[in-house]
């Protein structure tokens, strides 16, 4: 059916991890047009997860030309386009644009001596956390720079501007060289002002020659280009069409899930686990970030770890399910399991840990009689665990209203839901929008051209589902699943810091083989080879975040 010629659209592309999702939304914030194409990343390297730019565009403007052709829209009755994009990593680009290297995601850990360096100097740390908001992670765009300039610093002299995902695919489609806060918000900004940092800079140990790569900050609405013809060409978008700054990814889901409310928490099980609770305060804390949001005035504290879907898929696989019909015939099976009945436990470390980067996965508990339906339900309750940990941190300074809003790839499944609701001893509501990131970034861009009064008001336009409430009978089965997860994460820690020490040697004796790395500044004087007793130390001081959720 040809679409209503008089109506006006809003366009939302949202470049996760690894795909890109463009819909066209009508006026009431319903999808019209959906495009999806994916964006893979490459692990071939250990601990490097990386993606051409080019190709992130490619993606992009592929589904974006699949969202304008199948809604039946005039392009030029879509009057804005709001990018989203997932947070941290790095995306450097010369003066005209151009990629300087791929494009690093954030679920990469190479810089991980990095990171363990700068968590050991705890004035540095200090600096960084209260300044900036949060502690960073191996994938953070600090340790990624100081991981360059120790062994690529070409690339870094290359280049002129540092970005975010969604930065690089608005620079192609409508020009110019900038983000917004809330992705600035997880490298060198100072988020009581407002503005790039030189001491968060210094802080990370990098040159101050380096704010140069910092690019223009906006707030997420603002209007900052309109399509190019080149790119026009490409999308089917019309050339001219206003495009807004965007915003990093959970801003525009915690709006697509109705939560970018002060007092309001949102869980996302997707390619993150991230739990994130919109406030006005500025509490900061090891165990979360206060990311800055669409406007400087309003922050989210989430704490997050890359330990969900992830996780979820590697276990598919190695149960070798490879095909949506068996998955769905798992998850049946997981779902027709006693509630109560005994699991193995999983600690789903396998990419990320807010425990440290030396942590690793795990399964314990497991015996004979146990079927891939035991391992897959075990799987869910330890995605299910990292939301207990995370909101137990949050809890200590924040509260929120109930429901929990849940969303997310997993969020589909029914079985999670309930386990979600059970472990958090909360009503969940889901979200019924699949695609809640590009609806975040319409409602922002939408707003931006006044077809919203305001973002407040076109969250009242999200639907979600009726709560789904905890079971009286699963109060004591998840005190212990949890009382299991403290205990096995405690007892690992020596482990997980003793075979931190050995590779940390083993890497310091590659380094003397191969003679000695680049420096990046004082903060680097003793070298790489000395990062065994940094490492050692980080991990051995993960425990105290478990401590202290343990007694929340």
């Amino acid at each position: 059916m040809a679409a209503d010629r008089t109506e006006r659209y809003v366009l939302g592309v949202d470049a996760g991890q690894t795909a890109v999702k463009a819909v066209v939304h009508d006026e009431r914030l319903r999808a019209v047009g959906i495009g999806r194409r994916s964006s893979p990343v490459d692990r071939t390297v250990p601990r490097h997860a990386e993606r051409p730019q080019d190709a992130l565009w490619g993606a992009a403007a592929e589904a974006i030309a699949e969202a304008v052709a199948s809604s039946g829209v005039d392009p030029r009755q879509i009057v804005a386009v709001g990018i989203t994009g997932h947070g941290d990593g790095l995306h450097l680009v010369d003066a005209a644009g151009a990629p300087v290297g791929p494009a690093i995601t954030a679920m990469d850990s190479r810089a991980h001596a990095e990171a363990a360096e700068l968590s050991a100097d705890a004035d540095r740390m200090r600096v960084v956390l209260e300044r900036s908001g949060q502690e960073p992670t191996p994938g953070a765009a600090g340790n990624l720079l100081r991981w360059l300039l120790r062994h690529d610093p070409e690339r870094v002299r290359a280049a002129e501007a540092m970005l975010f995902s969604k930065d690089v695919i608005r620079l192609r489609l409508a020009g110019g060289i900038a983000t917004d806060y809330s992705d600035a918000t997880a490298s060198f900004l100072d988020t009581a002002t407002a503005s790039w940092s030189p001491e968060v800079l210094e802080a990370y140990g990098l040159p101050a020659d380096l704010m140069r790569l910092l690019p223009a900050l906006h707030s997420s609405g603002d209007i900052v280009g309109h399509v190019l013809p080149e790119a026009a060409a490409l999308t089917g978008l019309a050339a001219g069409t206003p495009v807004i700054a965007g915003m990093h990814d959970v801003q525009a889901a915690s709006i697509g899930m109705g939560a970018l409310v002060p007092g309001r928490l949102a869980l996302v099980a997707g390619s993150f686990s991230t739990n994130g609770v919109t406030t006005t305060r500025a509490d900061v804390d090891p165990r979360w970030q206060s990311r800055l949001s669409i406007r400087p005035d309003l922050r989210i504290a989430m704490s997050t770890s890359a330990t969900a879907s992830p996780s979820l898929d590697w276990v598919l696989r190695l149960l070798g399910v490879h095909d949506d019909a068996a998955r769905d015939r798992l998850f049946a099976e997981a779902a027709a399991l006693d509630p109560e009945e005994q699991v193995p436990l999983v600690l789903p470390f396998l990419f990320d840990s807010p425990l440290g980067a030396a942590s690793s996965a795990a399964l314990a508990g497991v015996r004979g009689w146990h079927t891939p339906a035991h391992v897959l339900r075990g799987t869910l309750e330890g995605i299910v665990l990292m939301h207990v940990w995370h909101t137990r941190a949050l809890a200590e300074r924040f509260d929120w209203e109930e429901p929990v809003v849940l969303g997310g790839g997993i969020a589909r499944a029914p079985l999670y839901v309930q386990l979600v609701a059970n472990a958090l001893r909360s009503p969940v509501t889901v979200v019924q929008n699949e695609e809640a990131g590009a609806f975040g970034a319409a409602a922002v861009a939408g707003t931006a051209v006044g077809l919203f009064e305001s973002v407040e008001a076109a969250q009242e336009l999200v639907e979600r589902s009726a709560p789904v409430v905890p079971t009286e009978a699963s109060a004591g089965y998840w005190a212990g699943v949890i009382l299991s997860f403290d205990e096995a994460t405690e007892a690992l820690v020596p482990w997980w810091a003793a075979r931190a020490r050995a590779e940390a040697a083993d890497a310091a004796g590659s380094a003397d083989a191969a003679g000695p790395a680049d420096a990046v500044g004082p903060a680097d004087a003793a070298g790489p080879a000395d990062t065994a007793g940094p490492a050692a130390t980080g991990q051995a001081d993960a425990a105290a975040p478990t401590a202290r959720a343990a007694g929340a």
